[in-house]
């Protein structure tokens, strides 16, 4: 579901995409899938919800997948991680940011987009694609 959502999303039926990341969500938790795969599947859920101008609720998904993200890193021994895990913590912290911005939350937003920034920067490198996306 989660790739069917992610075509949706990519051809613009946001509705349709929605719709699938939803049932792939609930199948993911359901069958305690990785964390990471349902930290995914949150901001790809609050990427569409983002499009459709739903931004209070958007920024609920990407909350949810900022913590289970951190909870993650702090579980963790940093020399067993890997960069994707902390280029999707760097996106969830951009991807708060930019739904703190829609809703006018200015500090809050700067600080997310800040601290997304110094994850990337800090952990991927200056010269990564993210880090320099980000930047």
């Amino acid at each position: 579901c989660n790739n069917l959502g992610c075509y949706y999303k990519k051809v613009g039926k946001y509705h349709g995409a929605l719709s699938y990341l939803r049932r792939a969500l609930k199948m993911e938790v359901e069958l305690k899938a990785d964390e990471m795969t349902i930290a995914s599947t949150q901001l790809n859920i609050s990427a569409i919800l983002s499009k459709l101008d739903k931004h209070d609720k958007a920024i609920q998904h990407a909350l949810a997948a900022l913590e289970m993200i951190g909870k993650r890193v702090t579980k963790m021994d940093p020399t067993t991680m890997s960069d994707d895990t902390y280029s999707v913590l760097a996106l969830a912290y951009h991807s708060v940011g930019r739904e703190r911005e829609f809703l006018e939350q200015w500090d809050q937003a700067a600080m997310a987009f800040q601290t997304g920034y110094q994850v990337a920067t800090r952990l991927l490198g200056e010269n990564h694609p993210l880090s320099i996306t980000l930047g």
